[in-house]
């Protein structure tokens, strides 16, 4: 750890007794096998990935975290990315972000790693994705590893209404995200499903099955 970053650490870390029982009704990753999420140009098969061993070390605490596969293919059916993305649920119902491993595809082959991030090598700040209780006005990051990444979330509805393939969805939670290359992106969740929606310009990756366990 360099000086800076270890000036800049929390002081303390919330308690993790059982950070792979994922069970915030707006993210409840417990329960999840499989979503697919699909626009024009990005099919997204979002798989739970139980039997993935990745731990962290949280203020002395081993902390395992759930993984959760994303594979993304191009409107041609090609594997353009594959991602590990690390979560974990504190005691008082939280859900942090812990990072992710990325592969980068090309021609079918790995091409790099862009803006892969772990919480403890790359950054001393858990990321929160899902607060226990969401409030309009919330403001976290979900990301917090600069200068690779970071993005800056705010609850700005908790009544949204969608209907989208997967079907009609109602009192759905909206995320405003701000990420560090600029972009802006509203991400819808659906009690007791998760993530229905991700809005960025104007074709939606929206939510085409949700599988359970």
């Amino acid at each position: 750890m360099n000086s800076k970053t270890a000036a800049t650490a929390p002081a303390s870390y919330p308690k993790f007794s059982h950070p792979r029982e994922i069970t915030n009704p707006y993210l409840p990753l417990a329960l999840l096998k499989q979503d697919i999420l699909q626009n024009k140009e990005l099919r997204v098969e979002r798989t739970a990935k139980p039997d993935v061993q990745k731990t962290f070390n949280v203020g002395g605490q081993t902390v395992e975290a759930l993984a959760v596969e994303d594979r993304e293919y191009n409107s041609s059916g090609d594997l353009t990315e594959a991602t590990l993305d690390y979560f974990a649920q504190d005691d008082d119902g939280n859900i942090y972000y812990m990072g992710e491993d990325v592969d980068e595809y090309s021609h079918g082959k790995i091409s790099g790693h862009g803006g892969a991030w772990l919480f403890g090598r790359d950054t001393q700040h858990l990321g929160i994705v899902m607060p226990a209780h969401p409030k309009i006005g919330d403001k976290f990051k979900s990301e917090d590893a600069a200068p690779i990444t970071w993005e800056a979330d705010e609850i700005i509805s908790l009544s949204e209404s969608a209907t989208i393939p997967a079907g009609p969805f109602s009192n759905c939670l909206k995320i405003k995200e701000n990420a560090s290359d600029g972009d802006t992106e509203y991400k819808l969740y659906a009690p007791n499903v998760g993530v229905i929606e991700e809005i960025e310009g104007k074709d939606p990756l929206a939510l085409q099955s949700h599988t359970t366990k």
